[in-house]
């Protein structure tokens, strides 16, 4: 073949590759030259076979119309287009199956599934502009209704049925703005959920955020775009901003590019009005409630995620699963209406997990069988054994009670925590019952001094208050000053939400508290504050924060922070321990460290502690005193046991413990 040749032959290939109809119909060129009425035809009625030519790419408007004319140039002719191109197979039929598929994954939730599917295809209907947002939609309703499922099923579904290019939907969690220092944060984000081939993007938790960016999604629904009031370029997979003005890249608006934002909340529209504004509420016209489960749905949900127990033990395990009624009843009784379906697929988890240490221990199993009798019970081959999947709460609550009975001294402090617990626990079930409830303030005030016990109650607390529901970790996070305030503007803020975000669903405990204060000119240590009582309030159902520091100066920090005092009714002092409570911390700590105190060395040590504690100092007494006498005495006895072998090596004689004549205390 000559050059010629070659050439004519890569022209056809590339004419080919870039008009693509030849691939589809036969010889449409012709056709197209006979009829302009028969292009218009095949053009309706073979769009979806040229989406999938071209890899399902979705044309916008600007496509369609250069499509239209190069053809017309192409081919001479003129072709007359409807008003609205209806793009992809939006039928009324498509979104009928979407909506069924939507329901039958979203059991229980019909009348959603049916608002939340015509959302998404009134767009359609009415038109949109591909350079804007394409739709705004609120879900609301309470936790465990489905909502995140719905969201993320719509997207499966929209590419499912050749819709969309992808079934990706992008998470903007609005928490993690809560500061107007995080601009280039926020901006870098919403910049890739608005840019990247996600088709949805989920706005949750626009509760916490700085009202600055709420304002600039409100700009998004109202006008599509959103104007910077700065000018940036994106490089490196970062929004910097640009010093070059006259750039072609340069950046100094948002646009909405067909996205369509769900915003998910529990709360009801009219409320929302406060965060965004009524024009906001009145531009979005579908605002669809997810509802709480009644028991045929609830009936419904367990026999699917048996169902996919079966499934799932049968494909991975190899094992035959039969599950009997009994089983049934049993997840409809831990059911919780506050928490959904959630209350329930955490125990279907633990039933897989059983079954599959099981299987892993006995690999000659074929058939198991799945029963409830007082404990969920597996039988096979001619055994029978317990399925541990209780909630371990019980058995944690009593080791808490017994830690607790074991503190020395702080009757007080210990009696209120279990006024607190039972007064939360009958909320709880107010609240399950459909009561008004009282609701109170978790959070607490330690005063006193060091060494009274403070952070062990904390922990306790933290704990406790998980082992009743209360909260959905536990965890303690023991935090000063230095952990909260940064070293320079604009530090501060992000810095102190990242210590309370790792301490949600537990206790943040801050100590020495009122050095977050030092007066009117301690600006970081302000703005530390003011962040600190916007997140308490934010995630008041699942932080609780205590403030630990000295009596006076922890008086004096309240009253020069009136917002933070009406957020702590509960102040519990830690008094200083007497003589006899610290010889009885000091005989704990000993036992801990499988030693014990001879006899005759209990009374100097009660002495001794009275002496100390008698001289007021705050630093040198309570039950850290306790602790380095007995540490001492262990580095005395080591030394002792060296010289006098033979002696016992699990006593601290009264030789050991340096009491010192200085102290006067007085000979038995």
């Amino acid at each position: 073949m000559n050059r010629q040749e070659e050439k004519e032959k890569l022209l056809n290939e590339t004419f080919s590759r870039r008009r693509s109809f030849s691939n589809i119909y036969n010889d449409s060129v012709d056709v197209l030259k006979d009829t302009e009425s028969e292009l218009n035809r095949i053009l309706q009625q073979n769009q979806k076979d040229i989406e999938e030519m071209l890899g399902s790419y979705r044309y916008s408007d600007e496509d369609l119309k250069k499509l239209k004319s190069d053809i017309e140039k192409d081919f001479n002719i003129t072709i007359e287009t409807p008003d609205t191109v209806v793009l992809g197979k939006a039928s009324k039929e498509v979104f009928n199956d979407i909506y069924n598929d939507l329901s039958n994954e979203i059991i229980g939730q019909d009348e959603a599934c049916k608002e939340f599917t015509m959302a998404f295809r009134r767009p359609y209907v009415v038109g949109s502009d591909p350079k804007k947002i394409r739709n705004s939609i609120i879900l609301y309703g309470s936790n465990g209704t489905g909502r995140y499922q719905m969201v993320t099923t719509m997207g499966q579904l929209l590419k499912k049925y050749g819709l969309t290019v992808s079934n990706e939907v992008f998470i903007l969690d609005m928490s993690r703005y809560q500061s107007s220092s995080q601009e280039i944060l926020f901006l870098q984000d919403l910049y890739v959920a608005l840019t990247g081939k996600n088709p949805i993007i989920l706005v949750e938790n626009f509760e916490e955020a700085s009202p600055i960016f709420n304002r600039m999604l409100t700009e998004l629904v109202l006008n599509g775009t959103c104007i910077l009031n700065k000018r940036y370029t994106f490089k490196n997979n970062q929004l910097i901003e640009s010093t070059n003005t006259l750039s072609g890249d340069v950046i100094d608006h948002l646009s909405g590019n067909d996205k369509i934002l769900v915003f998910v909340s529990e709360k009801n529209p009219t409320k929302m009005m406060d965060i965004f504004g009524k024009s906001f509420i009145d531009k979005i016209d579908d605002k669809v409630q997810t509802k709480k489960l009644d028991e045929d749905s609830l009936i419904r949900i367990i026999v699917q995620l048996i169902d996919s127990l079966i499934l799932r033990c049968k494909s991975q395990l190899e094992m035959n699963l039969t599950v009997d009624p009994s089983v049934n009843k049993y997840l409809m009784s831990i059911y919780e209406p506050n928490d959904g379906k959630d209350s329930i697929t955490p125990t279907v988890s633990k039933i897989y997990n059983e079954l599959v240490d099981i299987a892993l221990k006995n690999d000659d199993i074929t058939d198991i069988h799945l029963r409830y009798d007082e404990t969920l019970k597996a039988s096979f081959n001619e055994q029978v054994v317990d399925l541990d999947v209780v909630d371990d709460s019980k058995a944690e609550r009593e080791e808490i009670q017994k830690e607790l009975d074991e503190i020395v001294g702080l009757d007080y402090v210990k009696n209120y925590l279990l006024s607190l617990e039972n007064l939360l626990k009958i909320n709880q079930i107010r609240k399950q019952k459909g009561l008004k409830t009282n609701e109170i303030s978790k959070h607490m005030i330690f005063t006193g001094n060091p060494g009274t016990g403070k952070t062990t109650i904390a922990r306790i607390v933290s704990r406790m208050m998980k082992a009743c529901g209360i909260l959905k970790q536990g965890q303690l996070v023991e935090v000063t000053r230095a952990d909260l305030v940064g070293k320079y503007v604009g530090h501060t803020a992000p810095l102190t939400m990242s210590v309370i975000q790792s301490a949600l669903g537990g206790v943040l405990f801050i100590d020495e508290a009122y050095s977050l204060y030092r007066g009117k000119d301690d600006s970081f240590g302000l703005e530390a504050i003011d962040t600190l009582v916007k997140m308490m309030e934010d995630h008041r159902d699942d932080l609780i924060v205590i403030l630990a520091g000295y009596t006076k100066e922890m008086q004096e920090f309240l009253e020069a922070n009136s917002g933070l005092k009406s957020r702590f009714a509960n102040i519990i002092e830690f008094d200083d321990y007497t003589g006899e409570e610290l010889m009885l911390i000091a005989k704990s700590i000993a036992k801990s460290k499988d030693y014990v105190i001879a006899e005759d060395a209990l009374r100097p040590l009660q002495d001794y502690f009275t002496i100390i504690q008698a001289q007021g100092d705050p630093n040198s007494g309570n039950g850290r005193l306790a602790r380095n006498l007995v540490e001492d005495a262990i580095l005395n006895q080591s030394k002792r046991l060296l010289e006098h072998p033979e002696e016992q090596m699990n006593v601290l004689e009264r030789i050991d413990f340096n009491l010192g004549e200085d102290k006067k205390v007085k000979p038995e």
